[in-house]
């Protein structure tokens, strides 16, 4: 029987904008990293400023059971 790959983890995480004090809620997305979850905001927001992209961060909310 043919193993199959390692499912790799998905979390939920918090993308804000760092532009001022305090930091704006962009929305909570889904991803297996901080990356994916600012790639996803970027398109589902559609942010197309590379500036205001440039200062999304993401913060790991809970892990998502698979």
């Amino acid at each position: 029987m043919p193993k199959r790959p390692p499912r790799s983890k998905l979390f939920e995480w918090r993308v804000i904008q760092l532009k001022a004090t305090p930091a704006r809620l962009i929305g909570y997305f889904k991803g297996a990293s901080a990356d994916d979850a600012i790639k996803r905001a970027i398109v589902e927001r559609e942010i197309s400023d590379p500036l205001t992209q440039s200062r999304l961060a993401a913060q790991k909310v809970r892990e998502i059971a698979s």
